[in-house]
């Protein structure tokens, strides 16, 4: 058995240590794609069999007896050594086929002959032929079967890579092949990927099979923990059910396959699937299940599984340092929710120490070998740089940069004029529009209830009528959920989320008070704890990157729904309830077997929510059809970015050994930066080269000094994307401006999806509608596109130009548009929202224009604008104070019906010498919004619209 177990890991590492090419992997696909594609199927429960195995390696060395009873402790704890064993691996830079390789296969024939793998198969076993349960076998037939489902299903995805998510693309698949390329995890100022090694360096796991196969293997990786999330939380439940009645316990056993199922069908679909999440949500979840575990033993017991629960306490701050403060909560929850609150704090407090120094270790080596502690948030460690080191990777105006368009959601809060009562209005509103959806989401679970209580005397009828009831309601559910539609406004505001929350965790902890004895309470408790955790990061950090992480939360609420309908039910199931007919009263009486059929529902309808979505961005038959080598990875991805073609346009137009430089496409051209398909440094990634390291002078500065630089480090060619607007810091500089463009640019080449720019003589003109082409793209992405980040509009170039890059220059008597076919924004500050065809609004109590002039003007000057007030009969009239510095230059009054018109402005003598030109402060009495006034969801406190702007010398008589 152990041979034959090696053998098998012997084939699977080199059939993915000798890949196909690039291009076969990606287009052509064939029996060398399908063989590794099989090898990459066969890899995730390779991974999972070493896990097991190293945690089988602590349990012998603890003498760990519980642990050998627990299958899922073993399994955490063996990955957290595993990916301790990849880290050390890394840092010596052995990251190769042969070290890698013999690791796993060693692995492998290690947790075969001890046993650890031969226990968990007869488990296994014994759970496919159902012979662990007693009662309602349809049932748990029909999940266990989805469950299967998903594993396959996660089989391929982990195959054929999540090609359609641009992040996996251009970071992860990147920075894995590039730590394969090092050999380990030590940057190459060649290719200074500092964003991803600050992410990845400590992912030991990933790291560790990046030696075996290229960068697709993190879903594979990713694979392996998604299944072991799922597999903690149902031992979650479990441990719930270990101590309920006797009547509740068949159905918290089957409440724990249907949060096993609906984790196996959410997470992949809602977690961007191949990435680091999904490692640091099952640690976490399995790491406050063992504090609770240890914090619930005898002595002897609680000390073999601190002892084994180390590795990961080590693992998850080195993987991620940041995520320590979220272990200090769930260590703080497991100690409030302890029988015995002392105690295990005296128990968990070493854990807490031993993460908190792994930490400390973990950013002091960042600081060493970058020069900063970490790189997230990077206005808490920027006090800590080392100028010379960091400088060797990028430098402070990229991450100030970075971190200003890295913003996040839209947040309402009382300084925009939302108050709290308001807020509650507009979810009260969004209620009662979603009344009938939300009525009928809890109707339909009572009616299959009563439906499932009414006596059937054959039990095969009996069970065919759950199984039809749980198939017909959770297709219902199902349905009425997408009929739900609260909006972003509403949801998005925090203190709506916090009493959302807050009413969810009172209604649980109402339900559950039946479960609720001394054995179980810590859990029940525990498992609310660690999803309130989750909601409070995701209402604290207001970013698209903690929503992410934090997205396993939502499987943790279907658990937590699954049991409070199970605890419901029992409750229900003591009373019974009088009905009068004909003249006599008839108990009828909930039967506790009734809540059979609402968890089917309700898992079917979470995994069919997430299954469907799912399958329309990933179709199976795709996935199937890459595993199996029928087509390649790249054929039938539905992200219309997701144009892996791109690339050979791009080697079929300029010299092998060149560089290239993106000026727009931003997210587009994702799928070249650091692709296979071209060589490892043509492409110059905005964030991780020397170009990046030389903002201030590549791309901040004037036109000449950027073009020096940009020569100097022989950067000659420069790719536009056709149609795309999404120009980034090297587009939006001085020399692609129009007249600088032609000017120092000639058109090397044109392809079907790209213009191909070089240097002045190094090409020809560039005609005069590519000219055109460019201009308008540009315009528009810096007229109209953004997002808004707080309450602050903020686009690419609003971010370039905020930290100070060159703006171009005002000609004093020409006339500035301010609508969205003019070039108003390159002069808009803080305050200006997009512009629209007929003008840009104010957005808040403060908008700020800076308008650098072209020469000095010493005499006064008079600005002449084209303003319209926004004004509604609440908010009949309005005053605008206007400044120049600190100097009040005019007061504008407006009332209700007043239209555009032109208002003007007064600068004495000297104001044009100013080296930073003219800055003017818009001060805008009540600004307050429409949301805020109870009247629509336009949240926006507009202010005053401008059309046009014109600065005159005034003439002396």
């Amino acid at each position: 058995m152990t041979g034959a177990a090696s053998v098998f890991a012997l084939v699977v590492v080199l059939i993915l240590a000798n890949p196909p090419n690039a291009h076969a992997l990606l287009f052509g696909g064939g029996m060398r794609d399908g063989l590794f594609g099989l090898a990459m199927v066969a890899l995730a429960p390779l991974i999972i069999v070493v896990q097991i195995g190293l945690g089988m390696v602590l349990a012998h060395r603890f003498a760990s007896v519980a642990a050998l009873r627990e299958p899922w402790l073993l399994w955490l704890s063996g990955s957290g050594l595993l990916s301790l064993i990849g880290v050390a691996i890394a840092v010596a830079s052995l990251i190769n086929p042969w070290v890698c390789g013999s690791v796993l296969i060693l692995g492998v024939a290690y947790a075969v002959a001890s046993g650890a793998c031969t226990d968990a198969l007869k488990r296994l076993i014994a759970w496919t032929r159902l012979e662990d349960v007693a009662s309602s076998k349809p049932a748990f037939a029909a999940v266990r079967f989805g469950i299967v489902a998903a594993l396959v299903l996660i089989g391929l995805r982990a195959a054929t890579g999540e090609l359609n998510d641009t992040d996996v693309v251009q970071f992860y698949w990147g920075w894995l092949n590039e730590v394969r390329h090092l050999g380990g995890i030590h940057l190459s100022p060649a290719l200074p990927l500092v964003q991803d090694f600050t992410a990845g360096r400590g992912n030991g796991a990933y790291l560790l099979l990046a030696g075996i196969a290229p960068g697709l293997v993190s879903h594979v990786v990713s694979a392996a923990y998604c299944t072991m999330f799922a597999v903690v939380l149902r031992a979650f439940v479990l441990r719930i059910a270990a101590d309920a009645s006797p009547p509740l316990r068949p159905r918290l056993l089957l409440a724990a396959e249907v949060v096993c199922l609906a984790s196996l069908w959410m997470i992949p679909g809602s977690v961007a699937f191949g990435k680091y999440h999904l490692q640091y949500a099952a640690w976490a979840l399995g790491f406050l299940l063992a504090c609770l575990q240890i914090a619930s033993e005898d002595v002897p017991a609680a000390r073999t599984w601190r002892l084994m629960l180390l590795p990961v306490a080590v693992a998850i701050p080195v993987g991620l340092a940041q995520f320590e403060a979220f272990i200090a909560l769930v260590v703080i929850v497991a100690v409030a929710t302890a029988p015995h609150r002392w105690l295990a704090t005296r128990r968990l407090l070493p854990l807490l120490v031993v993460g908190c120094a792994s930490a400390a270790l973990s950013l002091l080596a960042n600081w060493l070998f970058l020069g900063i502690p970490d790189l997230n948030p990077f206005p808490l460690f920027e006090r800590f740089i080392a100028e010379q080191r960091f400088g060797l990777w990028t430098s402070r105006l990229q991450q100030y940069y970075i971190n200003y368009i890295g913003g996040g959601v839209l947040t309402l809060n009382a300084g925009n004029g939302v108050g709290k009562l308001r807020e509650l209005r507009s979810l009260a509103s969004d209620v009662r529009a979603d009344l009938i959806p939300i009525i009928l989401g809890f109707a339909g679970p009572a009616v299959a209830a009563i439906i499932a209580s009414v006596p059937v005397r054959q039990r095969f009828w009996r069970q065919a009528l759950f199984l039809m009831l749980g198939a017909v309601l959770g297709y219902g559910l199902y349905r009425i959920s997408l009929l739900v539609t609260f909006t972003d406004l509403a949801l998005s505001a925090t203190f709506n989320r916090v009493v959302l929350y807050a009413m969810a965790a009172v209604a649980y902890l109402l339900a559950v008070r039946s479960l609720s004895v001394a054995g179980s309470r810590p859990f029940l408790h525990g498992l609310l704890g660690y999803w309130l955790i989750c909601a409070a990061f995701i209402l604290v950090f207001h970013s698209g990157s903690m929503d992410r992480l934090m997205r396993h939360a939502d499987v943790v609420g279907v658990a937590l729904v699954l049991v409070a309908l199970v605890s419901l039910v029992g409750r229900l199931a003591a009373f019974a309830f009088p009905i009068r007919t004909a003249g006599e009263i008839w108990g009828f009486r909930l039967r506790a077997s009734a809540a059979v059929p609402i968890l089917l529902a309700v898992g079917i309808a979470f995994s069919a929510r997430a299954a469907i979505s799912t399958a329309a961005v990933d179709p199976p038959r795709h996935l199937l059809a890459g595993t199996l080598g029928l087509q390649g990875r790249a054929v039938g991805l539905t992200n219309p970015m997701a144009k892996f073609e791109r690339c050979d346009e791009i080697a079929r137009s300029v010299p092998a050994d060149t560089r290239v430089l993106f000026l727009n496409a931003y997210t587009a051209m994702a799928y070249c930066n650091n692709a296979v398909l071209l060589p490892r440094t043509v492409i110059v990634t905005p964030h991780a080269s020397e170009f990046a390291r030389d903002l201030a002078t590549s791309a901040f500065a004037d036109a000449d000094t950027v073009e020096q630089t940009m020569r100097r480090l022989h950067i000659d060619y420069f790719v536009v994307l056709k149609g795309d607007f999404e120009f980034w810091a090297s587009g939006l500089s001085a020399p692609f401006r129009p007249g600088e463009l032609e000017r120092r640019f000639d058109l090397l080449s044109e392809t079907p999806s790209f213009y191909v720019l070089t240097w002045r003589g190094g090409g020809r003109a560039i005609p005069a509608e590519a000219l055109a082409a460019i201009a308008e793209r540009r315009r528009f992405g810096i007229q109209q596109s953004g997002f808004m980040a707080q309450h602050e509009f903020v686009s690419q170039w609003r971010a370039m130009a905020n930290l100070g890059a060159d703006r171009p220059k005002y000609q004093l008597g020409a006339r500035l548009d301010f609508s969205s076919s003019g070039w108003s924004a390159l002069y808009a500050d803080h305050g200006w929202y997009a512009a629209e065809p007929h003008g840009t609004w104010t957005v808040g109590p403060v908008a700020v224009l800076k308008l650098p002039l072209a020469r000095p003007a010493p005499g006064p000057l008079r600005v002449t604008m084209e303003v319209m007030p926004f004004l509604i009969p609440q908010l009949p009239s309005r005053t605008v104070r206007v400044k120049q510095g600190a100097v009040d230059v005019a007061t504008w009054a407006f009332q209700l019906g007043e239209g555009y018109q032109a208002k003007t402005i007064d600068l004495p003598a000297g104001a044009g010498m100013d080296p930073q030109g003219i800055v003017l402060t818009f001060e805008i009495e009540n600004s307050v919004s429409q949301y805020a006034l109870g009247l629509n969801t336009d949240w926006r406190p507009l202010g005053i619209a401008v059309r046009s702007l014109k600065i005159e010398a005034v003439v002396l008589n």
